[in-house]
C-alpha cells in the first residue's frame, strides 16, 4: 500500500508594520495548520521570530517537529513544520541577494536561502527543501534578473548535490518565477524534479493553479496579472516511487473574515509514495526523472548570457560611483576657495566626506563583490556545459 503525504507551502506575508492584518492572519494560519490536515509544511515570510514561536505553540500537537532557518539581518522568513521527525538540517545562503541600499526591496536583509530538513517517514528518508528566492519588482525592467537566475541555479545545484542519499526529494516554496521563465526551467532541468501542479492526476476544474491572484483582497487595484509563483516539486528514487495524486491552491479567504490568509495562495500537493526493492522494467525508479541534459544546457547557455550582461553592467556602475567620488572630492575643495560661514562650511565638508566614503564603499567593495558573485555563477555554469560536451565526445 502506498503511503500518503500532504505537502503545503504558503508565503505568509508576515511583514510587521507593513503588511495588513498580520497578527490576525498568522493566528488564522496557525489555526488551519492545527487541524492536522498536513504532513509537511513550508512557510515563507515569517519574518518575526515571535510569529514563528506563536505558530509553534499553535500547531505543536499535530506538527511537533519544526525548524526556522536563521539568515540575514531579520531572518530568512523560511520555516518548516512536520508531523514526522526532523533528524538533520542544513541551509545554503545564495551568493547574490539583491542590494542593501534598496531599502524598499528588502531581499538582501532577509538573506535569501534554501533550507534542507532531513525527515524520516514510514521507513523513508525525505529531503524536504524550503526556499524563497528574490522577488521580481519590475517585469519590464528587471534589475535583479541576474541575481534571480543565479539563485535558481544555486538552488538547483544544492538539490543536485544533496539529494542522492534520500529516497524522496521535495522542494516547496515561493520561487518568484513563473513556469515558463528561465529560473523555473533551470531548477527543473538541472534536478529532474516534477512540478506537482501539471503532473497531478487530479485537479479541481475551477482551480487555475495561480498563487498571485487579482481576486485576492490584498491585490485590489493592482494591475499585475495572475501568476503561479509558489510550487511543490518532487522527485523519487530507485528506492521510492512517487506520484502526485492531487494538487490544489488553498487557504484563500479566512473563514468569517473579509481578508485572505495572505497575499499569496497556498499550494497543497497530495503525494503517494511506495518503497520499491530496485529498478525494473515496470518500475524504472529514478531513471524517469533524470535531468534533461540537452534542455538543461540550453537553459544554462541562456543564463550565461545573462551573467555576461550583468558583469558588463557592473563596470558601468563602478564608473558611476567613481564620478560621485570625484564630485564629492571637488565639493570638499569648495569651502577653501570661498569665504563661507563656518556652519555651512562644516555642512559641506560633512556631505562631501559622506559622498566620498559611500561612493568608495559601493564602487570598490559592494559592486566588486557582486561582480565576483556573477563570475562564480557563470564559471559553475560553464563547467557543467563543458562537462556535457566531454560526455558526448
Amino acid at each position: 500500500m502506498p503511503a500518503h503525504l500532504r505537502v503545503l507551502t504558503l508565503n505568509c506575508w508576515g511583514i510587521t508594520y507593513i503588511a495588513s492584518n498580520v497578527s490576525e492572519r498568522i493566528h488564522a494560519i496557525g489555526e488551519e495548520l492545527a487541524t492536522g490536515k498536513y504532513d509537511l509544511v513550508a512557510l515563507q515570510e515569517v519574518w518575526v521570530e515571535a510569529l514563528y514561536e506563536q505558530l509553534v505553540s499553535q500547531v505543536e500537537d499535530v506538527l511537533p517537529y519544526h525548524h526556522y532557518f536563521y539568515s540575514g539581518w531579520n531572518g530568512s522568513g523560511v520555516c518548516v513544520f512536520s508531523k514526522h521527525p526532523i533528524v538533520d538540517v542544513y541551509q545554503y545562503r545564495f551568493t547574490l541577494n539583491g542590494h542593501a541600499h534598496k531599502l524598499l526591496h528588502a531581499d538582501w536583509y532577509g538573506g535569501k536561502l534554501v533550507g534542507l530538513c532531513r525527515i524520516q517517514y514510514a521507513g523513508t528518508e525525505i529531503n524536504f527543501y524550503a526556499s524563497h528566492t528574490h522577488a521580481e519588482y519590475n517585469p519590464d525592467n528587471d534589475e535583479y534578473k541576474a541575481h534571480r537566475v543565479s539563485q535558481a541555479f544555486e538552488l538547483s545545484q544544492f538539490i543536485r548535490h544533496t539529494s542522492h542519499l534520500a529516497d524522496l526529494n521535495i522542494l516547496a516554496g515561493d520561487l518568484n518565477t513563473q513556469p515558463f521563465e528561465l529560473g523555473t526551467k533551470i531548477i527543473q532541468s538541472n534536478t529532474g524534479m516534477e512540478d506537482a501542479w501539471p503532473s497531478a492526476e487530479h485537479k479541481n476544474s475551477e482551480d487555475s493553479g495561480m498563487t498571485w491572484c487579482p481576486e485576492n483582497n490584498y491585490h485590489a487595484g493592482c494591475s499585475d496579472p495572475a501568476m503561479r509563483l509558489d510550487y511543490v516539486l518532487y522527485k523519487g528514487s530507485a528506492r521510492c516511487s512517487v506520484k502526485c495524486a492531487h494538487c490544489e491552491t488553498t487557504m484563500h479567504k479566512v473563514p468569517g473574515k473579509p481578508f485572505n490568509y495572505s497575499d499569496h495562495e497556498a499550494v497543497l500537493a497530495h503525494l503517494e509514495l511506495e518503497k520499491v526493492s530496485g529498478p525494473s522494467d515496470d518500475n524504472p525508479g529514478d531513471s524517469e526523472h533524470l535531468p534533461d541534459i540537452p534542455l538543461r544546457d540550453d537553459n544554462l547557455r541562456e543564463a550565461v548570457t545573462i551573467m555576461d550582461e550583468a558583469i558588463i553592467s557592473t563596470a558601468s556602475v563602478r564608473w558611476f560611483y567613481a564620478a560621485v567620488l570625484l564630485l564629492s572630492f571637488l565639493l570638499l575643495l569648495v569651502p577653501s576657495s570661498l569665504f563661507l560661514p563656518i556652519l555651512l562650511t562644516s555642512l559641506i565638508n560633512l556631505l562631501a566626506a559622506f559622498g566620498m566614503l559611500w561612493s568608495f564603499w559601493m564602487g570598490a567593495v559592494v559592486t566588486e563583490t557582486e561582480r565576483r558573485g556573477l563570475l562564480a555563477t557563470r564559471s559553475s555554469m560553464q563547467v557543467l556545459l563543458a562537462g556535457s560536451v566531454k560526455k558526448r565526445n
